[in-house]
C-alpha cells in the first residue's frame, strides 16, 4: 500500500503581476476607451483626479524633448514610486505630462453627425402610429446592410418579434419610399424598382428591364431591346434612367457619420516627422496629494487606506506613461518609415511589419501588435489608421516592394486603359515585370479582385454600353 508524504518544492516561473496586467489592458485602448475606464476606476480610487482632454492647446513648450533625437528622459525611481518589485517588458517611463502636444493647432472635437437611425426616427414616426408597427421599423433598420438592403429574412424577423409576416412586409414596403429611397429592398431589383415609382416612371418596359438584369450584365442590348419593346431612343433613354437610379442607397447613410478623431498627428517637417499626441482625445491623469497627506495624519485604518489607493493610482499613471510612451515610439517609426507614403501617397508605401518595428524600438511584438491594433492617426493625406502602414512584400529580399504599392499600380494600369484596348491580366502583368516588378498573373488577378475591379471581359462590355449611351444621346 502507498504511503502518502508531503514534499516541498521550488520552482521558479512568470506571473503577471495584477498592474502589469492593467498596463497591457491599457494599450489596446483608444483614447476615447481610456478616458471611460479611466473615469471608472476613479469611482472606486478618491485620490485619483481624470480631467476631460483639453478644449485648448497650449502654445509648444520649447524645452518639450524633440522625438526626432533618440534621447528620450528617464524613468521614475523605483524605490521612490513605491513599484520597485513590478517589472515592466518595454522601455522606462516618462513623468506625467511629458507628451503634451506641439502642435499649435485647435484640435476641437466633432459635434456627433446624424446616425443611420436619427435619419430613419421622424420619418417612422410620422407614418406608423401603432406601437408595434414603430417596433417593427426599428428593427428594421437594424437590419440594414452597409448598402441599404436587408440582411434579415422577413420570415426570421416575424420569429424574432413575434408578427406576422403580412404585418411585416407592410411595414417594409411602406419603408420603401423613405428618403433615401430604394433601402429596405430585399434585392436590386426591387430597390431600383421602388426608385422608379417614387418618380412615376415604373412601366412594363422598366419592369422588363430589371427583370432582366443578367442580359443588361452581360452586354445583350438588342435582346434587351426588344423584349422591352422599345426602339433605340426610348431604349436608351431607359438606360439613362436606369443609371441615374442608385443601387446602394443605404452607402450615403454611413457617410453621414462622424469621423473619429485621431489620437495622435503626424507632421512632416523638412528635418524628419513630427510625432504628438492630440490634445482633444487625450484625458489627464493626476492623484491628489493635499487628500493623501489628510488621510495619512489621520487614523491607522486611514493611513492603510491611503496607503493602498495610493499604490494603486501610481500604478495606474505608470501604465499610463507607458501606454503613451509606447505608442509615441512605435508611430515615430512607423512615420520614419512611410515617410515617402506620407508625402507621395500609397505608391511609395515600403512593405513593414510588426516584427520590423518591434525590433527597431527594443517593444515586444505583442506590444506593438496591441498599440497598433485600433489607433488612428492624423496625417498630411488625412485620417488613417496605423495598421495601414503595414503592408506585405513582394519580390526578393532587400529589393521588396509593398502589396499595397503593387494594388495603386495596378489600379493606376486599368484606369488608363484605353476603352478599345481593354488590357488583360496577362497584359498588365508583363507591364508590372516590365516596371522591375517580379510578380505573377494570379497575384495579378487576386489584387485586381481585392480592388473591386471587375474581368477584362466585363469592363469591355461597361465600355461598349457606356459609348452605346453616348451613341444614342447624340443621335
Amino acid at each position: 500500500m502507498a504511503r502518502l508524504s508531503l514534499q516541498a518544492r521550488q520552482t521558479t516561473g512568470l506571473v503577471m503581476t495584477g498592474a502589469l496586467q492593467q498596463a497591457i489592458g491599457l494599450l489596446q485602448l483608444s483614447n476615447q476607451e481610456l478616458l471611460s475606464e479611466l473615469t471608472r476606476l476613479a469611482e472606486s480610487n478618491p485620490l485619483l483626479i481624470v480631467s476631460p482632454p483639453e478644449t485648448d492647446t497650449a502654445p509648444p513648450d520649447e524645452t518639450a524633448p524633440d522625438w526626432r533625437d533618440g534621447d528620450l528622459p528617464r524613468d521614475f525611481d523605483p524605490e521612490a514610486s513605491g513599484m520597485g518589485g513590478e517589472s515592466w517588458e518595454d522601455e522606462p517611463l516618462l513623468r506625467h505630462g511629458a507628451y503634451d502636444s506641439e502642435d499649435e493647432s485647435h484640435h476641437e472635437p466633432i459635434a456627433p453627425l446624424p446616425t443611420r437611425l436619427d435619419q430613419f426616427l421622424s420619418q417612422i414616426r410620422l407614418c406608423f402610429e401603432t406601437m408595434q408597427e414603430q417596433a417593427i421599423a426599428l428593427a428594421l433598420v437594424e437590419a440594414l446592410d452597409d448598402s441599404g438592403r436587408l440582411e434579415t429574412p422577413v420570415a426570421q424577423l416575424a420569429t424574432a418579434l413575434r408578427a406576422s409576416p403580412t404585418l411585416i412586409e407592410a411595414v417594409r414596403e411602406t419603408m420603401l419610399f423613405f428618403e433615401p429611397v430604394g433601402c429596405f429592398a430585399l434585392s436590386l431589383a426591387e430597390c431600383l424598382a421602388s426608385q422608379f415609382r417614387a418618380r412615376n416612371r415604373y412601366d412594363p418596359a422598366v419592369a422588363t428591364l430589371l427583370d432582366h438584369l443578367d442580359w443588361l450584365a452581360r452586354g445583350e442590348h438588342d435582346r434587351l431591346r426588344k423584349a422591352c419593346a422599345l426602339d433605340t431612343q426610348d431604349y436608351a433613354e431607359l438606360l439613362q434612367e436606369l443609371r441615374a437610379c442608385e443601387p446602394r442607397p443605404g452607402a450615403a447613410l454611413a457617410a453621414t457619420e462622424a469621423e473619429a478623431e485621431p489620437d495622435l498627428f503626424i507632421t512632416l517637417a523638412p528635418t524628419g516627422p513630427l510625432v504628438s499626441l492630440n490634445p482633444a482625445t487625450w484625458p489627464r491623469l493626476a492623484i491628489d496629494e493635499t487628500l493623501y497627506r489628510r488621510l495619512l495624519s489621520g487614523r491607522d485604518d486611514a493611513r492603510r487606506y491611503a496607503q493602498e489607493k495610493q499604490g494603486e493610482a501610481t500604478a495606474l499613471l505608470r501604465a499610463v506613461e507607458q501606454r503613451a510612451r509606447s505608442l509615441m515610439l512605435i508611430c515615430l517609426e512607423i512615420a520614419r518609415v512611410q515617410t515617402g507614403y506620407l508625402s507621395e501617397g500609397v505608391a511609395a508605401l515600403k512593405p513593414l511589419t510588426l516584427s520590423q518595428i518591434a525590433e527597431k524600438t527594443g517593444l515586444h511584438e505583442s506590444t506593438v501588435s496591441r498599440v497598433t491594433a485600433s489607433r488612428l492617426v492624423g496625417t498630411p493625406r488625412g485620417v488613417l489608421s496605423l495598421r495601414s502602414f503595414f503592408s506585405t512584400g513582394l519580390g526578393e529580399e532587400g529589393e521588396q516592394t509593398s502589396a499595397d504599392s503593387i494594388k495603386a499600380r495596378i489600379k493606376q494600369i486599368i484606369a488608363d486603359e484605353k476603352p478599345d484596348s481593354i488590357l488583360s491580366d496577362d497584359a498588365v502583368t508583363q507591364r508590372l515585370q516590365e516596371a522591375g516588378l517580379a510578380i505573377q498573373r494570379r497575384t495579378v488577378a487576386k489584387y485586381r479582385e481585392a480592388l473591386g475591379i471587375a474581368g477584362s471581359a466585363q469592363r469591355r462590355r461597361d465600355h461598349k454600353l457606356k459609348a452605346h449611351l453616348a451613341g444614342a444621346a447624340t443621335a
